[in-house]
C-alpha cells in the first residue's frame, strides 16, 4: 500500500459519516424514495377547494393567480414526510406559503405553512399557523440573520420541509430556518398558496415527497382503570367516568403520585387535565424517594393562582433538584390557560431538548437541558393543600406502523 493511500484512508476516518450529513440535509437514508407529486404537465393529484382562483401549468410549472388569498391543494394527505420544491415570486406586492399537514373546508385551508415573504420583514421560511394561532416561529432577533437572507427574490428558491412526529423543520436554499417542536397537528395534506395580490402569477415547480408513514396518538390510560399505574404513598387516586380523580387534604405533608409502571427515556405525550384546587403538575424522567415528596425529577406544572400568587401552569420545575428552571410568561399563560375547566397539556423531552405546550400554546422550552434522560411520568397531588385535580385522555406519540 502507497504512502499516498494510507494518508488518504487515515484523512478519511477523521470525516463525519456520510448519513449524518443526509440527517440534516438530504433524505432519510432508511426511508422510500422521493416521488414526484406534480408531474410537471397537469395538475393531476391537485385541486381547488375554494370558489375562486386560477390554476394552470405552463413551462413545467404550478402557476397560481389570484384577486383573493386560496390554495391548491394535495388530493393526499401525509404525515411524517421530507418534502422539497421551488418557488419564485414575481416582483411587486406578493406573499405566499407552503401548507403542510393542514385542514380543508369549502372556501378555506388552514393549519402549518412554511412562509414565503420577499418583503423588507424577510420571514421566509419562518412557521406559520393559518387560520389559528398565527406566527409559531417569526425570524425576529439578531441572532436570525442569516436565516432572514437565505430567500432570494430574484431566483428560484428551493424549500425543504421536514416533519417527523412533533418535530417540525424548514430548509430555505439550504439554510435551516425552522426547528420547531409543535404537537397539534400530525397529518393532512400538502396546499400551495396565493395570497391574493390582484395580477400577480405565483410559481412552483420540481415538487417531490419523500413520504416517511406518519405518528398517531396511543392511550396509556384504559379510561376504565389505573392499569400501568401505581401509586406512591399520600393522596388517593381513583377513576370515575373515564376521568383519574386525585384527591388529598391540608392535613396530608406527603405528596399523592400517581406513577407510571414503565420508564420513558425520548417522548411526546399530551393530555387533558382540570385543576379545582390545590397544586399539582406531571411529572417525567423522575425517580422515587422516601422523603415527603415521593420523587426527584422533572415536573411540567398545574400551578394555577393560588392565595395571590401568579398562575404557572405549563412551567418546568424540577423537585429534588433545581428548583424553577422555567417560568412561564405570565401574558402567555393568561391566554392559554383555563381556570377551572379542561386544559390540554403536550410535553415534548427529547435529548436535551424540553418543550411544554397548553392549548396550543408553548409556555416552557429547554433547549440544552444537562439533567436525566430517562424516568418515570407521575401526576401529583401537593402536600399540605387541599387538592383536586384530574385527567383523562393520557397519550403518547408514537409511529404508526405501515
Amino acid at each position: 500500500m502507497t504512502t499516498s493511500l494510507l494518508t488518504l484512508l487515515a484523512f478519511s476516518a477523521l470525516l463525519p459519516a456520510a448519513h449524518a450529513q443526509d440527517d440534516a440535509h438530504g433524505p432519510d437514508a432508511d426511508g422510500p424514495a422521493f416521488e414526484n407529486l406534480f408531474d410537471g404537465k397537469t395538475l393531476s393529484g391537485w385541486h381547488n377547494p375554494y370558489e375562486w382562483g386560477k390554476a394552470w401549468v405552463e413551462d413545467g410549472e404550478i402557476r397560481l393567480q389570484a384577486g383573493r388569498k386560496f390554495f391548491l391543494t394535495s388530493d393526499r394527505k401525509f404525515g411524517d414526510f421530507v418534502l422539497e420544491l421551488e418557488v419564485k415570486l414575481p416582483e411587486g406586492k406578493a406573499n405566499s406559503g407552503i401548507m403542510f399537514r393542514c385542514h380543508e373546508k369549502k372556501n378555506k385551508v388552514f393549519g402549518y405553512q412554511a412562509e414565503v415573504d420577499p418583503s423588507k420583514r424577510a420571514w421566509s421560511g419562518g412557521l406559520y399557523d393559518e387560520g389559528r394561532r398565527r406566527w409559531l416561529v417569526p425570524l425576529t432577533g439578531d441572532d436570525k440573520k442569516k436565516q432572514r437572507a437565505a430567500f432570494d427574490r430574484k431566483i428560484w428558491n428551493k424549500y425543504r420541509i421536514e416533519c417527523r412526529g412533533d418535530w417540525i423543520r424548514i430548509w430555505v436554499n439550504g439554510v435551516l430556518t425552522t426547528d420547531e417542536r409543535d404537537p397539534v397537528d400530525q397529518y393532512g395534506p400538502i396546499a400551495l398558496q396565493h395570497h391574493g395580490e390582484k395580477g400577480q402569477v405565483y410559481r412552483f415547480r420540481n415538487i417531490r415527497i419523500q413520504d416517511l408513514g406518519r405518528h398517531a396518538w396511543k392511550p396509556l390510560f384504559d379510561g376504565k382503570t389505573l392499569a400501568g399505574w401505581h401509586k406512591a404513598p399520600g393522596g388517593d387516586w381513583t377513576v370515575r367516568d373515564a376521568v383519574i380523580v386525585g384527591t388529598s387534604s391540608k392535613t396530608e405533608k406527603r405528596h399523592g403520585i400517581l406513577l407510571s409502571d414503565k420508564v420513558y427515556d425520548d417522548f411526546t405525550v399530551r393530555f387533558r387535565f382540570r385543576s379545582l384546587t390545590g397544586n399539582s403538575g406531571f411529572y417525567f424522567r423522575s425517580d422515587r424517594v422516601g422523603e415527603a415528596v415521593g420523587v426527584k425529577g422533572f415536573q411540567a406544572e398545574i400551578e394555577p393562582a393560588i392565595e395571590g400568587k401568579r398562575c404557572l401552569v405549563g412551567g418546568l420545575y424540577e423537585t429534588g433538584g433545581r428548583g424553577w428552571v422555567v417560568r412561564p410568561a405570565e401574558a402567555t399563560v393568561k391566554q392559554a390557560y383555563k381556570s377551572g375547566k379542561w386544559n390540554t397539556m403536550t410535553v415534548s423531552a427529547h435529548g436535551p431538548r424540553i418543550v411544554v405546550h397548553v392549548n396550543g400554546r408553548k409556555t416552557a422550552e429547554l433547549d440544552n437541558d444537562k439533567g436525566r434522560r430517562k424516568g418515570m411520568f407521575g401526576l401529583q397531588l401537593h402536600g399540605g393543600q387541599d387538592t383536586h385535580v384530574e385527567f383523562r385522555k393520557i397519550e403518547l406519540l408514537v409511529p404508526v406502523a405501515k
